[in-house]
């Protein structure tokens, strides 16, 4: 009998990654934590100037980015190190909406063609949640979609993740990438048995809590609106109470929680710690929360952030708030050079080195969206703001939703935000809750806005509460016609 062999013609994911080259690169989540996160200030901006200029190369042969930088009167040679990278012009994603629509549907920021590229390199797509418009693609090579789960198996892995845990992954792997990046860190990364449930859509709450129960997860990943449902079924409709799962830990979004209130409710609903995170669609998993609880460590080997003002768009003070701009140190499919993500955030460590050992900068909650902002008689209002306040009360569920109405009598024109706070069925006598949740609003957001209680329940459909996806903040009906 004979045996032949062939080589194949298939652009097998296994051969389009040097992998000898990419673990000394990017190392393996424990080493990762022992070398590079541990790394002196100077010996990271060193490895980040060298990633920068290798990506200005990249930017160079990109349509999307030539055409930019030479309409500011920039040539190849300009930027000589990262010290240099503020001559660079910003984008968002108008921008590449604008992009996409001229050469659909992935624009000239790609960088590739998708049928070539697909000859030789297998390409994964994923999509922004869409909660400001419509839902923009991103394209992942095979580098790009590998680094997505090593940089969520890296935060992971720092928080208490470890060979033989078992984590619950309560979002659906679809084109949002939440899920996608968790499973994909866990499952390759970590030796931690991803349970991939889906939403509640895909999985119904009651059996997510059964199956977290029967296999023993030990670790969650999710959005809090969500996990609050989710202890809530598991004592009301289970039967048990959720700190009896002894999680070591919850990974979630805690937002612009600034004052620790949202914390509290998931750590005392499941008895174990919580720890933030941020990530975007373009960028992955960007930053995290350690042990430390001490502002979350960007991921400063494969991003460099900066910090501009909304306005000037120039560097803000430090410790100061303003639109982060992301610079992917590594990304090919496509490059992200100097993307402004209209998140709002600030660097809150002070060069010291953390009590984890890290140089790393870190930021603190993401503070809401910029492009978020509505102006209510000249004051600029995030909804993000109202987090504090409405959590301030233990009557409320925690949910809110601003809407912004317009007025116009005799002539004169009126705006008006109205807060609509949802209150627990239990919640007893509201006496003095509405005007309890004015004074805090106005005192957080500079401005008298008006409180509209609704009963627990009745904000699911207009704040897309308890479904897949971000929960909706704001409905600005000034502009409606």
């Amino acid at each position: 009998m004979t045996t032949e062999t062939a080589t194949t013609k298939l652009p097998l994911y296994r051969n389009a990654i040097d992998w000898q080259w990419f673990e000394r690169e990017f190392p393996a989540p424990d080493v990762y934590a022992e070398t590079i996160f541990r790394w002196p200030a100077s010996r990271l901006r060193e490895l980040q100037n060298k990633r920068f200029l290798e990506m200005m190369k990249v930017g160079w042969k990109n349509e999307f980015y030539a055409r930019r930088w030479k309409a500011t009167g920039l040539e190849p040679g300009d930027i000589r190190s990262i010290d240099d990278i503020g001559k660079l012009p910003t984008f968002n994603s108008d921008d590449i909406k604008d992009d996409h629509k001229a050469l659909p549907p992935f624009g000239h920021i790609s960088g590739v063609d998708r049928q070539q590229e697909l000859q030789r390199n297998p390409l994964k797509m994923q999509t922004s949640g869409g909660t400001t418009g419509k839902a923009r693609p991103t394209l992942f090579g095979a580098l790009e979609w590998e680094l997505n789960g090593l940089q969520a198996a890296r935060s992971l892995y720092i928080q208490g993740a470890r060979p033989g845990d078992v984590m619950l992954i309560p979002a659906t792997c679809s084109l949002a990438n939440l899920a996608w990046v968790h499973y994909h860190g866990a499952h390759n990364y970590l030796g931690v048995m991803p349970l991939t449930t889906g939403s509640g859509v895909v999985t119904t709450s009651y059996k997510q809590m059964e199956l977290a129960q029967d296999y023993g997860v030990n670790i969650v990943i999710g959005f809090p609106e969500y996990l609050t449902q989710l202890a809530k079924v598991a004592r009301e409709e289970v039967g048990y109470d959720p700190r009896s799962l002894n999680l070591k830990y919850i990974a979630s979004y805690l937002g612009p929680d600034t004052e620790g209130l949202l914390r509290k409710n998931l750590e005392d609903l499941f008895g174990c710690p919580v720890y933030d995170n941020y990530g975007t669609n373009e960028i992955s998993h960007a930053s995290f929360e350690g042990p430390d609880k001490d502002g979350l460590y960007l991921m400063e080997d494969c991003i460099y952030i900066e910090v501009l003002d909304t306005e000037t768009n120039q560097p803000v003070a430090p410790g100061q708030p303003g639109n982060l701009v992301a610079t992917s140190l590594f990304r090919h499919i496509p490059p992200i050079i100097r993307f402004n993500l209209r998140d709002l955030g600030r660097i809150v460590s002070d060069g010291k080195i953390s009590a984890l050992g890290s140089s790393f900068r870190r930021m603190d909650h993401f503070l809401g969206r910029s492009d978020d902002m509505v102006k209510i008689r000249g004051n600029n209002i995030y909804p993000m703001g109202c987090l504090n306040a409405v959590r301030s009360d233990p009557r409320s569920t925690g949910e809110w939703i601003c809407v912004c109405d317009r007025t116009v009598v005799d002539g004169v024109i009126r705006d008006e935000m109205v807060v609509h706070v949802e209150v627990k069925k239990d919640a007893g006598a509201l006496d003095g809750l509405k005007e309890h949740m004015e004074t805090r609003l106005r005192n957080d957001l500079g401005l008298k806005v008006s409180v509209e209680l609704v009963p627990e329940g009745g904000l699911a459909d207009m704040a897309n509460l308890g479904r897949e996806g971000k929960p909706r903040r704001l409905i600005d009906r000034r502009f409606k016609k």
